[in-house]
């Protein structure tokens, strides 16, 4: 800021100074028969943000930490393409009040470029929803060839690991239950043994068909394997923490039947 003031102040100075001259004080001189080469003046161009010296005080320390960290997160964010320059300006043209486009040209802006964003998340969710319903296909063909693993008519894939010999559950059975669910790679994603409690619960509320079905395949004292095709789990919409056409491998011991309240 110092260096930009100079310059602009530098045009001033000098006129003062040859204000102040008398007339009388300067001398008079003939003018060359040749005419003398006249020098440029030497102008030093500045930039106001990177002419910056480092911030001492708390205010100016926040201020560059902030814009720092937000223009980071937002590039980590999927903002790439961020000019940072422009987003300099844009900081410095709001400090003023005045900008290149109206609000209503703002919010417009903001509106093109969730789109565009939104269109690409679209695309990325297809291309994973794709490749996950085919490693999950590929896998339950390969284990459909195991010994020891059932297949029903819907396609849920089971192994009974331990057979009780108690009442088997209906859709309308509130169960206790323990339970683990597994990614095909290994990673848990849900355990009541984490837990060291038990689950209960009415087994129809269960958004997962393939758990409803295979838990009624079940009696009290069971233990089972379920490996869970995506169209009997969370399909191509996923959650928050399953991928789009996530094969699950669901380990469930049915510990008892509850009457319901």
């Amino acid at each position: 800021m110092k260096n930009y003031m100079a310059v602009r102040l530098a045009p001033y100075l000098l006129m003062l100074l040859l204000i102040g001259c008398s007339k009388e004080d300067v001398p008079q001189v003939a003018p060359p028969s040749v005419p003398a080469a006249t020098q440029k003046p030497i102008i030093r161009e500045t930039d106001l943000i990177n002419d910056l010296v480092k911030p001492v005080d708390l205010d100016d320390r926040f201020s560059y930490t902030y814009g720092y960290m937000l223009y980071a997160t937002l590039q980590q964010q999927g903002f790439g393409n961020l000019d940072a320059s422009y987003f300099a300006k844009g900081a410095l043209d709001s400090a003023k009040q005045k900008g290149f486009f109206s609000q209503e040209e703002m919010s417009q802006i903001l509106y093109e470029v969730q789109t565009n964003m939104l269109q690409i998340a679209q695309q990325e969710l297809e291309v994973l929803a794709e490749r996950n319903l085919k490693t999950a296909e590929d896998f339950l063909a390969n284990n459909a060839t195991r010994e020891k693993v059932n297949s029903t008519e819907s396609g849920l894939q089971y192994e009974v690991l331990a057979e009780g010999l108690g009442d088997m559950p209906t859709e309308e059975s509130i169960v206790e239950v323990d339970y683990q669910i597994m990614l095909s790679n290994g990673r848990i994603i849900d355990s009541s043994y984490e837990r060291s409690q038990s689950s209960t619960f009415q087994l129809k509320a269960i958004m997962v068909p393939g758990f409803i079905e295979g838990v009624k395949l079940m009696n009290v004292g069971s233990k089972y394997r379920f490996w869970i095709h995506p169209d009997l789990a969370y399909g191509k919409d996923g959650t928050q923490t399953i991928e789009p056409n996530t094969l699950l491998i669901v380990e469930v011991e049915l510990k008892a039947i509850k009457q319901a309240l």
